[in-house]
């Protein structure tokens, strides 16, 4: 048993200065004869609070059991030497420590001298790094997707997953030790070659396509992940891969099936443009003959129908004709300010910017371009500004000239775009979805054009938009040219509103035109009729009119159809009302939703006048 006679004063100063975690403790009572500083700031604890007092009193053992141990071993002529412990100190907390203990004399007295390295930290993230690796294993095993691991040095499997065993043929035991070329998955050391240079090079791959040949000889197309790691000591590639053999077919066959669509676009929009034609010419006709006011009504309702179809058609005819590259410019100096002025001065005419502001601002900007083509840009931008921002909303158009750049934006303060829209709001037929009145109407070509249009002119044109019900904006960035003498333009569209006058009908139908449409067809037929435009009012106008026969459209902003017709079996003021459904949703599910929900009939649009007897049914009085 060593001995010492007395601390001194110099090993007082080392006993009190060092950072390692020393108390000493009389070997006969087991109480405390005095602590460094690093052993109170450890445990939580004043000198005062521990002179005098044993561990067991303080609780500062976790297992006491060890201590009747090292105490054992000491009074045996022993030294303790790195036996690991666990301290509770004075919050509660425990710390795992590293012990040594030896017996010394203090003031003539045989003390324990315990010496303490706090390894907590240490020994938590060692049992983290295991906890995580197990977890890794865990998720590596678990994961549907082939995974595997092999060495960087010789390239031999170290791991793999049962999904890489079940894609690949191979037992785990027949892959494990083994190379991939080994195994004769690589279809061209070309592709191996370049995916080696990338791991060595950047650490990692992302979404590379290769060829993978599996035991029975079978090609399938891969997208391969993958990434330099540390595994078992030395240095290694995980690869997780994603067979994209099925989505490479189907991507072939979608390009078939879209060339064949447009083919069959082009092909509609042509047949359809000689019926349109004559429709138009018969509506021109019809404008110069003399006729009542109730005449000039239909013949403006056949009108605006009659062009929006032509617009559609249009918008057919010339994605197909983009599509295939078969437009031809005419080109010339077209000033872009000016040009946005006559297609703002024809939206007003046509009645389409009644309810919006809309305004022209900026510079002027010269691009050489096709004016019809170009104005055939700005109608369906701002169309579509228009046809996305709700009456008392702004649609600004501005124009300048940066640089070589000729800029044209649309801004408006509408509904906004939602951002996984965003990159797609440009493709064929891609709309924010729409609820059941379809208010919106449109194909989703209008964009599509734009972005052809523009292309093909040389630019191109981009969206902006902070998300829902913030706004959107567009911007088209066209060559600039000098300014040339001034362009010409066109202008033209032609509206007028509606006026309203007794069997007792309730038309509910929120088309303007379709409304007022049926409403003359019924007053002429010598019936008194009262039209709404929504679901909510409708169901108001029920009860207040008190109609014979109600004529509900099912695609209602507010309240749909189908909830005006249960909302009015469900009352007994409107339940013995005949209600008949006037709808373009004719297939058998509608019709089935219709008589469901409470209709007595159900009829598809468009309903003439030789239809109307048997939808009205027998007059009350």
């Amino acid at each position: 048993m060593p001995s010492t006679p007395g601390f001194g004063e110099k090993l007082r100063a080392v006993f009190g200065l060092s950072p390692t975690i020393l108390c000493l403790t009389g070997l006969g009572d087991g109480r405390v004869r005095d602590a460094n500083d690093a052993f109170l700031s450890t445990s939580g604890y004043t000198r005062e609070e521990i002179l005098g007092r044993t561990p067991v009193e303080l609780g500062l053992w976790v297992d006491p059991a060890q201590r009747e141990e090292g105490i054992r071993q000491l009074k045996a002529g022993r030294t303790v030497r790195g036996m690991e412990c666990r301290f509770r100190v004075k919050s509660g907390d425990e710390r795992v420590t590293v012990l040594s203990a030896d017996i010394v004399m203090f003031d003539g007295e045989a003390c324990i001298l315990s010496a303490l390295t706090d390894v907590t930290d240490r020994t938590r993230a060692e049992a983290a790094l295991r906890e995580s690796e197990r977890r890794f294993m865990v998720a590596f095993h678990a994961n549907p997707l082939p995974m595997s691991i092999t060495s960087l040095r010789d390239h031999r499997h170290l791991e793999v997953n049962e999904a890489a065993v079940r894609h690949s043929g191979y037992s785990r035991e027949e892959m494990l030790g083994r190379s991939k070329p080994e195994l004769g998955f690589w279809v061209t050391t070309a592709e191996r070659d370049r995916l080696l240079r990338l791991l060595h090079t950047e650490g990692r791959v992302r979404d590379r396509e290769i060829t993978f040949r599996t035991r029975a000889g079978e090609d399938r197309q891969l997208l391969v992940n993958s990434e330099v790691i540390t595994f078992e000591g030395e240095p290694a590639v995980l690869s997780v891969s994603l067979d994209i053999t099925e989505r490479k077919l189907y991507e072939e066959s979608l390009r078939a099936e879209n060339q064949a669509k447009d083919e069959f676009l082009a092909m509609l929009g042509h047949e359809l443009r000689n019926p349109l034609g004559t429709l138009t010419n018969a509506v021109a006709v019809l404008e110069r003959l003399a006729g009542d006011e109730t005449m000039r009504h239909v013949v403006a309702i056949i009108g605006r129908q009659t062009g929006h179809l032509g617009r559609l058609v249009d918008d057919l005819l010339d994605v197909a004709r983009a599509t295939s590259g078969k437009i031809e410019l005419q080109r010339g100096p077209v000033e872009l300010r000016a040009l946005a002025g006559r297609c703002l001065d024809a939206l007003a005419q046509a009645g389409r910017t009644g309810r919006h502001t809309v305004v022209v601002e900026g510079s002027p900007a010269y691009v050489n371009g096709d004016t019809a083509r170009l104005e055939q840009v700005l109608n369906n931008l701002m169309d579509n500004a228009l046809k996305y921002t709700p009456g008392s909303g702004r649609v600004t158009v501005t124009t300048e000239r940066a640089g070589e750049t000729a800029v044209l934006r649309v801004r408006d303060t509408g509904q906004g775009i939602r951002t996984d829209l965003l990159a797609r709001v440009f493709d064929l037929f891609v709309q924010e979805p729409q609820s059941l009145d379809r208010s919106r109407g449109g194909l989703g070509l209008g964009l599509a054009l734009v972005k052809r249009l523009v292309e093909l002119h040389g630019g191109s044109v981009a969206v902006w938009s902070a998300g829902p019900g913030q706004g959107s904006e567009f911007t088209v960035r066209l060559p600039a040219i000098p300014a040339p003498l001034a362009a010409g333009g066109e202008s033209g569209g032609d509206t007028r509103p509606a006026a309203a006058r007794s069997r007792r009908v309730l038309v509910v139908e929120d088309s303007a035109d379709a409304r007022q449409s049926l409403r003359l067809l019924l007053e002429m037929a010598g019936h008194e009729v009262e039209a709404c435009e929504d679901g909510p009012s409708g169901l108001a106008r029920l009860r207040a009119f008190r109609p014979d026969v109600a004529l509900i459209d099912l695609g209602l902003p507010g309240m749909d159809g189908y909830t005006v017709a249960r909302e009015a079996r469900g009352r007994p003021e409107t339940r013995a009302i005949r209600l008949v459904a006037v709808t373009g949703y004719g297939q058998a599910e509608d019709r089935r939703r219709a008589l469901a929900a409470g209709f007595d009939l159900h009829v598809t649009k468009p309903v003439d006048a030789s239809m109307l007897d048997d939808v009205l049914g027998p007059a009350t009085s």
